[in-house]
């Protein structure tokens, strides 16, 4: 079992971006939204974009950006949690998760506002297409 551990601010957190939130190759802030609990990022102490993007059901529609921890907390209300997916978890459809030691959330509201911040935060890691 992987403990929670606290990240530190200059740690960066790869997103995947499915290919249907990039428009003329750029990432708005439509793309910034929760699934269950919170955003779902990994963090860059267990993960590298590749792996990231490997954990898509189709990887290669995906594209991943990459956030800083310290700026994604600057803005107000946003928390970030280590998360880590242990062995025999499960969605809360009763879906099997696969283990992921660098599963982080990103919590707090995403009003328009937390959205448009986000979007101008992020940096490219895998384009789509890019190995």
């Amino acid at each position: 079992m992987w403990p929670k551990e606290d990240i530190p601010d200059n740690a960066s957190l790869f997103m995947r971006i499915h290919k249907r939130f990039i428009l003329a190759g750029d990432v708005g802030p439509h793309a910034f939204r929760d699934h269950a609990r919170g955003m779902s990022v990994d963090w860059d102490k267990y993960s590298t974009p590749q792996e990231t993007r490997n954990r898509a059901r189709i990887a290669s529609d995906n594209a991943v950006i990459s956030l800083v921890a310290g700026a994604v907390r600057a803005i107000e209300p946003l928390v970030v949690e280590h998360a880590p997916i242990q062995d025999n978890s499960f969605e809360e459809g009763g879906n099997p998760l696969k283990p992921n030691r660098a599963h982080s959330e990103v919590i707090g509201e995403k009003t328009t506002e937390v959205r448009v911040k986000l979007s101008r935060t992020w940096r490219w890691q895998l384009r789509l297409g890019e190995q």
